[in-house]
């Protein structure tokens, strides 16, 4: 169509009727505008489609993430359940103030466990620092991503709590009791310490605050999941 205004052209110069080629060179510029316009539609449309698909993968993936996370926040939780038993039963020994019973030595070691949560947020990360969240252009659907990697600035607080908790009573009382590792040595020369009894306490109010913040971060995982499989039946 161009080549067919360029020779109208040229010989509307040679018959020197201007007004005319006047006329068709704005046709040109028309049609040029016309396959520009197209042509940023086209490119439009590509980059939409691709964006889609790319937020789909997120979301595949970020399905993928959150059954891991909660397998982990649930296999945690479970340990820090077990604990709180064992804890528990050291309780009422300590209450009924039986420092000589021969189950203490053995619920004692295990109560100084530990299992704290190592999430995996890999692709919530890159989704985040790579800019690719605003592929959400719905706010809720954008929060309610988030929403779940954000419980885990909570569990980490009460964790690292946990932990000052058992660094304070290794520092200040078991390297200077040596007898607490010897199974052998009654465990009445410790469990009367106050500073002991303090830990024990402390220590179940650190585990039940480690375990509200593990439910309440599967509690939001799971929602997440459940706005994901409505989008997959939209779609």
């Amino acid at each position: 169509m161009i080549k067919f205004f360029r020779k109208i052209r040229q010989r509307l110069l040679t018959e020197n009727k201007f007004s005319k080629y006047l006329l068709y060179a704005i046709g040109e510029i028309v049609l040029v505008i016309i396959g520009i316009l197209i042509a940023l539609g086209i490119n439009e449309n590509v980059k939409n489609r691709n964006n889609l698909e790319l937020r789909d993968l997120y979301i595949i993936q970020l399905n993928d993430e959150a059954n891991r996370n909660i397998k982990r926040l649930n296999e945690t939780n479970n340990f820090t359940i077990e604990i709180l038993k064992e804890v528990d039963t050291v309780i009422q020994l300590l209450y009924s103030k039986d420092y000589d019973n021969p189950k203490l030595p053995t619920k004692l070691d295990r109560i100084m466990q530990s299992n704290y949560l190592n999430p995996t947020m890999i692709t919530y990360e890159n989704l985040k620092f790579s800019g690719d969240l605003k592929l959400f252009d719905d706010l809720k659907l954008r929060n309610s991503i988030s929403e779940p990697y954000e419980t885990f600035n909570d569990i980490k607080v009460v964790e690292d709590l946990d932990f000052a908790g058992f660094k304070d009573f290794y520092e200040n009382f078991l390297i200077s009791n040596v007898s607490f590792w010897d199974m052998n040595v009654s465990s009445k020369s410790y469990a009367q310490e106050i500073h002991f009894q303090n830990y024990v306490l402390a220590r179940r109010v650190s585990l039940n605050l480690n375990k509200d913040a593990y439910e309440n971060s599967i509690e939001s995982f799971n929602k997440l999941k459940t706005i994901f499989a409505e989008l997959e039946k939209d779609n």
